[in-house]
């Protein structure tokens, strides 16, 4: 059996899981996928690729699809990475992020008393064209990267990256 028909069969199952379970059973795919370009794709994300989209891949809160992720041309996405569909993401092209990144696009307490003072908060965030986010970077919601920018591994991004800027740290700080 050819792998061009393998791939047909497997979108084939994930579009009756996704029929009969919902969006969640693809996510759940995805996170054993060695690949997430094709399915991405499948399920609402714009991808105008080639690209690399490695998984294991998380995601998370997508509401019925992948509608809120764009991903651009020769994008690299590594191994472990999450992205939160609350907002959309826009990772433009020619960038990289690497293994074990986080881009959240909201904020949410729960229910619990200290809701009052940190109400829910949902922002869109993007990742500009030809930036780099090391390993373990985390990218907080609204907290857009800008074009050509680099971000140090294990760093916490808390504010908008200029464009070009080189950042590091917790909280990412100019370097």
């Amino acid at each position: 059996m050819g792998l061009r028909l393998v791939k047909a069969m497997i979108l084939g199952l994930l579009r009756l899981a996704h029929q009969t379970l919902g969006i969640d059973a693809v996510s759940r795919y995805l996170v054993v996928a060695d690949r997430a370009d094709a399915v991405l794709g499948a399920f609402g994300a714009t991808i105008d690729g080639p690209g690399v989209i490695h998984g294991p891949l998380v995601i998370h809160n997508a509401e019925g699809d992948y509608r809120n992720l764009c991903i651009g041309k020769n994008v690299h996405i590594g191994r472990l990475t999450l992205l939160d569909l609350t907002a959309p993401v826009v990772i433009e092209r020619d960038t990289t992020i690497s293994m074990g990144a986080t881009i959240l696009t909201h904020t949410d307490v729960g229910a619990i008393p200290l809701r009052a003072e940190m109400p829910r908060s949902v922002a869109a965030t993007r990742i500009g064209s030809g930036s780099y986010l090391g390993a373990n970077v985390t990218v907080l919601a609204g907290c857009n990267i800008g074009p050509g920018a680099v971000v140090g591994a294990g760093a916490v991004v808390t504010r908008p990256v200029p464009a070009g800027a080189r950042v590091g740290g917790v909280p990412a700080e100019q370097l």
